[in-house]
């Protein structure tokens, strides 16, 4: 194993534990410790998504990337801090529709995402399995923040993050199909941390499963 691989996997563990330490802080953590830790994973995946795979297009990449930090900036600094959870969904819901997008990009020419073996004329089992599941939770992304959007009052943190953990699945199943390891990390960590979050949410202030959400104490 080359020591680039290496420092690869090393790259993801570490950002798999930031992601984790951002999402359940310890005892006496600050909101600012979870931020910070947070952001680093993301720069750590990152960093590991381009070291992992022979980037072609870097120029574009980093436009791309420039001009999203800049527009998030700018939304983070102006919106105003009562309609958080609105923007907040709407950008979830963002996720899901660019998942669906690279989705349907992969129906419509799978030889160009390597879907199609040599020899072979059709799309395996398993590839149209996750195209479906990409396809279904990006779709519930896309609706849930269309939701939040329309009816205001339904933009509470339960459909913030039921829209988030939507998002997340839907990442993780395009990354499975596009086989993504850094990607599966990240879409898996925000979409269990969402739905968690929704479970918990709607199972009470004490934190019950959805089962034992109308039960009393």
């Amino acid at each position: 194993m080359s020591n680039g691989i290496d420092a690869i996997t090393l790259a993801w563990a570490i950002a798999v534990l930031l992601l984790v330490l951002s999402l359940w802080p310890p005892g006496g953590a600050s909101e600012r410790l979870s931020r910070h830790a947070a952001t680093a994973a993301i720069l750590l995946l990152m960093a590991a998504a381009f070291g992992a795979m022979d980037v072609i297009n870097m120029p574009e990449i980093m436009g791309a990337l420039i001009i999203g930090a800049a527009v998030g900036l700018l939304l983070a600094r102006k919106w105003p801090g009562t309609h958080m959870i609105m923007l907040m969904a709407a950008l979830a819901g963002l996720s899901g529709t660019a998942a669906i997008c690279a989705a349907a990009a992969a129906w419509i020419n799978p030889y160009a995402f390597g879907l199609i073996d040599e020899g072979a004329n059709r799309i395996s089992s398993r590839d149209m399995l996750t195209l479906g599941l990409t396809l279904l939770t990006g779709g519930s992304a896309c609706a849930l923040a269309s939701t939040v959007a329309i009816r205001r009052s339904m933009a509470g943190a339960a459909s913030l993050a039921l829209t988030i953990a939507m998002a997340g699945w839907s990442a993780a199943a395009l990354a499975f199909l596009l086989q993504n390891v850094a990607m599966i990390v990240a879409g898996g960590l925000a979409g269990a941390a969402g739905t968690g979050v929704a479970l918990r949410i709607c199972g009470g202030a004490r934190g019950k499963g959805l089962a034992d959400g109308e039960r009393r104490p």
